[in-house]
């Protein structure tokens, strides 16, 4: 089979692309090299994690502003250095609960160069960005070129990231998300074209319909629809004409993938 880059599905729409949103994050912690793996098993095209900064400006899984959530310590990732967030246990939230005790015994949150060291080339990657500082930036950019992920990765991020990021490394692809209701409207969608020059967008599943999808397609890029947990819902925003989703369940959805 031909190995799977962003050009590839870019360039066959008629593939409905699937993509574990924090990795298979119903059945495993979220946003942990263990819950990116499990969603590569079960056949994800792609998977989807936020990047965060510690202390020494490493990059680092995690979607919140703090560690609270997800671990047994307190605080933003930034009061850490790398050696102190290892240190913490990140299986205390698992399928939309908070727990009083860890899942795991041991669950340690990743830095961006450990699942790109797991999994660069086994997977495509849409890495949502968070990073504080310019430092931070600078070291994920880095890391993305050192992998080679040009045609397997893209950054999903806000309009206010994308100068910095093209002042570090011009040839990273964006996944722009300008507002959210609005997100698949005229005026947005051909800002994402035209201005972020992006090939793929992540409008939101409420506030799309068949005249948004027909939109995106009209504009030349695919839709990867954030997101959707339930077989049914999926193959009816295939029939609207989404190209792919976002999920959470994605053994679930990846087992009733549409044909």
């Amino acid at each position: 089979m031909e190995k799977r880059s962003l050009t590839f599905y870019f360039e066959h729409p008629e593939y409905f692309m699937i993509t574990a949103h924090r990795g298979a994050s119903f059945e495993f912690p979220e946003n942990t090299l263990l819950s990116m793996q499990k969603a590569v098993e079960a056949g994800a095209d792609m998977i989807e994690f936020d990047l965060r900064g510690t202390k020494d400006d490493i990059p680092v899984l995690l979607h919140d502003k703090t560690v609270d959530r997800t671990s047994n310590g307190t605080g933003m990732p930034e009061e850490y250095t790398l050696a102190e967030l290892k240190k913490l246990n990140f299986s205390y939230f698992l399928q939309g609960q908070r727990r009083n005790a860890p899942v795991y015994e041991e669950m340690q949150i990743p830095s961006f160069e450990e699942i790109l060291e797991n999994l660069a080339g086994k997977v495509c990657m849409n890495i949502q960005v968070y990073a504080q500082n310019d430092q931070t930036l600078r070291n994920i950019c880095a890391l993305f070129k050192k992998y080679e992920m040009y045609d397997y990765g893209y950054f999903t991020i806000t309009a206010d990231y994308i100068e910095k990021v093209r002042a570090i490394d011009p040839e990273i692809e964006f996944c722009t998300t300008r507002g959210w209701k609005d997100r698949s409207s005229p005026e947005i969608l051909k800002q994402c074209k035209e201005l972020d020059h992006c090939r793929y967008v992540q409008p939101i599943r409420e506030f799309t319909d068949e005249e948004g999808f027909a939109l995106i397609r009209s504009l030349g890029m695919r839709s990867n629809v954030f997101f959707c947990d339930e077989p049914e819902e999926m193959h009816k925003l295939r029939s609207m004409g989404a190209h792919g989703i976002l999920t959470n369940k994605a053994h679930l959805m990846c087992a009733n993938r549409p044909v």
